[in-house]
């Protein structure tokens, strides 16, 4: 109580004050049909713009949980248009064979493009399934690279740019496949090699993911041919590929995980140590 005495005692002319303005303002606007109205205008158009800076701040918040459902229908379509590449004239049975391809969806934590040998940082790990020797695609319109190491909440890849990084691809239309390497500074170019002379192909075609290896699946969208070289003595062309993904600019991933991949190599590793 003396607190309260003791602050009106400080700024009691103050407080007097400004309850004097309140009362005045009050009298105005109550006994003045003019300044009533035009203060019942100006209250509505305030009122509106708070209204509506706090309807735009609980949507800004509210775009991280959007992001999140958004990367989480990307993968499930990601997955049904691996589906249909893998079908022959209708969509399968969900139990199928074809459904052995899973999508989880991440983002790019930290990323390199111009070294040798570049990298990848993706912000989840081991918690969400993800495991060594998976791939990691854009979208179903282009490959970023393969995973290397895990941890619980991370994971390490490594880009398609890099010097030791080998693609199975193949034209789409063609038959014949070849592998996709990286050999120019360029982030935006890389080499398909090992395609067959006999082969025709021609500028502006489509190059795609061939399904031969367990890391990728068949019909991922690489990029288009950029131009043909066929070097004396060779019995393959040399073809430069305009890559769809701009690697520079991204910011979220999907990692492949294939169901029957260790059934398929446990096969495979059998055959070739009789």
């Amino acid at each position: 109580m003396h607190n309260i005495a003791l602050i009106f005692f400080r700024y009691g002319s103050h407080i007097l004050f400004v309850a004097l303005e309140i009362l005045c303002f009050f009298l105005i606007v109550k006994y003045n049909q003019d300044k009533r109205d035009i203060f019942i205008n100006s209250s509505n158009f305030y009122a509106g713009r708070i209204t509506e800076q706090g309807d735009k701040m609980k949507q800004y918040l509210g775009l991280q949980e959007q992001n999140d459902s958004l990367l989480r229908e990307n993968a499930t379509l990601i997955e049904n248009l691996i589906t249909i590449e893998y079908s022959s004239d209708k969509i399968p049975e969900y139990d199928s064979l074809y459904t052995g391809f899973s999508i989880i969806p991440a983002y790019v934590c930290n990323s390199s493009i111009h070294l040798n040998n570049n990298h990848l940082t993706l912000c989840k790990g081991s918690r969400e399934g993800i495991r060594p020797d998976m791939g990691v695609i854009a979208s179903h319109k282009g490959i970023i690279g393969i995973v290397r190491n895990v941890s619980e909440n991370f994971s390490h890849v490594i880009s398609i740019l890099h010097s030791q990084t080998r693609i199975s691809c193949s034209i789409k239309g063609r038959s014949g496949h070849g592998s996709l390497i990286w050999t120019s500074p360029d982030p935006q170019r890389m080499t398909l090699t090992s395609i067959p002379k006999h082969e025709t192909v021609m500028k502006g075609d489509t190059v795609i993911t061939s399904g031969y290896s367990t890391i990728f699946p068949k019909g991922i969208l690489v990029g288009t041919i950029e131009k043909i070289e066929n070097q004396a003595g060779s019995n393959s062309h040399y073809i430069t590929v305009k890559l769809f993904n701009d690697m520079a600019g991204t910011n979220y991933a999907y990692v492949v995980s294939n169901r029957f991949a260790g059934e398929r190599l446990q096969l495979e590793n059998e055959v070739a140590n009789e």
